[in-house]
């Protein structure tokens, strides 16, 4: 039986599902029906903005100090609720990376439906895996900016924060911008977790 939470031999991939197979069906009920409705819509803005930076700075002390050995070293973690299975055996700038490709997606949404827009793009969860376009540490300097200084703009960028505009999540259903903006929070949070759990397999730490 192959162990989580541990490095693999090289050139040897773990039996994943495929990107963007999404999450298990009682997961996704959850987010639809009781996650969406009752907590992404009822959270105020700055609750979230805070929530957002607390989870930066948790992210930004979990990686300071990693090595290049230790950034690029793809660990196999245990399931997690809200991750695909797909994503389970990243690194750690792996996650650094994919958390840029869908932080940047969910601004530019959240400011679009503000502003009174539509975005004319289907969000596909298999479209937003990292695909190792930068190295480990473009990805850490990339990632210290859009939490230091990308994200701060964002809010005060918003013009119309009640905006009844949606668009559609595949697994949260219709969202609006102050959603959408919740979700850059959560979709932070979740990854942090991952990221400690990919720290557990490092070597020499």
């Amino acid at each position: 039986m192959l162990e989580t939470k541990t490095r693999l031999p090289q050139n040897k991939e773990p039996k994943l599902a495929a990107p963007g197979a999404g999450i298990p069906w009682y997961q996704k009920i959850m987010l639809r029906l009781v996650i969406s409705p009752f907590v992404a819509a009822k959270t105020d803005w700055p609750i979230s903005a805070e929530r957002f930076n607390k989870v930066s700075a948790k992210i930004l002390k979990e990686i300071e100090g990693l090595t290049e050995a230790q950034l690029s070293t793809r660990i196999l973690v245990p399931p997690q609720t809200g991750l695909e299975d797909s994503s389970r055996y990243w690194s750690v700038a792996m996650v650094l990376e994919h958390i840029l490709i869908v932080g940047n997606a969910v601004a530019v949404a959240t400011y679009e439906l503000a502003d009174g827009r539509v975005p004319d793009y289907k969000v596909d969860t298999a479209a937003v895996k990292p695909i190792g376009s930068m190295s480990t540490q473009e990805a850490v300097e990339k990632f210290k900016k859009f939490c230091l200084v990308d994200y701060p703009r964002l809010l005060p960028s918003l013009k119309n924060k009640n905006s009844n505009l949606k668009l559609y999540h595949p697994w949260f259903g219709m969202f609006k911008a102050q959603q959408w903006f919740w979700l850059l929070t959560t979709h932070h949070a979740l990854h942090l977790k991952q990221i400690r759990e990919i720290k557990k397999g490092l070597p020499l730490l």
